[in-house]
């Protein structure tokens, strides 16, 4: 996803993703596990990360768009919250301290579109973990079944906030299956007027294939769940690395 692409979600982001909450509690608690500095990459506005720093987690935040960042301060600001993030590429940020978590919830993973992106990334995490420190995130298993549902089919939403209501329309279509990326195509209308639209690519990732991501990162142990509650399979796989 290009640069330009993140600043225009900030406008919408709490907007359509503010209540989501499935992922949540399962973040918090693992970073109330970890007992030591905490990393979330792609922190966003906050979504889970202002709840980590809520919960007294020493949690420091990255995020590539500067927008995103301001909405996410103004947050914690109104919280009486210190937030300790900065812009910076989940490929290359650079710490001078070891985190103990580091965490790329909501399939943030998938913006690195090619695998030496996708390496860069894995491997800047191992360098900044402690001795026997987790990576953890998440991301959708790649299922034929709901591509071929799915693709070129616009999906509806309602959206309320207080008195207005919002239609989300997403549109996904194979921008390069060899290549493993889709291209998505999302707007919000106000009655029939489009009040935000926005076009994006994304990558996708297969179990084995990750697999090997991480061993080529160095890293030699890991378990995959199906679901945020350990056990379940369903559309998620969620991954607790550790360095």
């Amino acid at each position: 996803m290009e640069m330009q692409n993140f600043d225009r979600w900030a406008k919408v982001y709490d907007l359509i993703y503010g209540t989501y909450d499935k992922d949540i509690d399962f973040y918090r608690k693992e970073a109330r596990k970890s007992k030591g500095k905490v990393l979330e990459i792609a922190c966003g506005t906050g979504r889970i990360y202002l709840e980590l720093v809520k919960d007294g987690v020493d949690a420091y935040g990255i995020d590539i768009s500067n927008k995103m960042l301001e909405i996410l301060k103004k947050k914690a600001k109104e919280l009486g919250l210190k937030p300790k993030v900065k812009k910076a590429d989940m490929k290359s940020f650079s710490f001078n301290i070891k985190f103990s978590l580091i965490i790329i919830p909501f399939r943030s993973f998938l913006h690195n579109l090619t695998i030496e992106d996708q390496l860069k990334t894995l491997m800047n995490v191992r360098k900044h973990l402690k001795p026997k420190g987790k990576l953890i995130l998440n991301f959708f298993y790649p299922n034929p079944e709901v591509f071929v549902k799915d693709m070129n089919k616009e999906i509806k939403e309602k959206i309320r906030v207080k008195d207005r209501e919002y239609i989300k329309i997403t549109k996904t279509s194979f921008a390069d299956e060899v290549n493993q990326l889709l291209l998505v195509e999302s707007k919000l209308k106000i009655k029939d007027k489009t009040y935000w639209r926005n076009k994006f690519k994304i990558s996708f990732v297969y179990k084995r294939e990750f697999e090997l991501l991480l061993r080529l990162a160095g890293f030699k142990k890991w378990k995959v769940y199906g679901g945020f509650d350990y056990k379940s399979y369903k559309q998620e796989m969620v991954w607790i690395v550790e360095r």
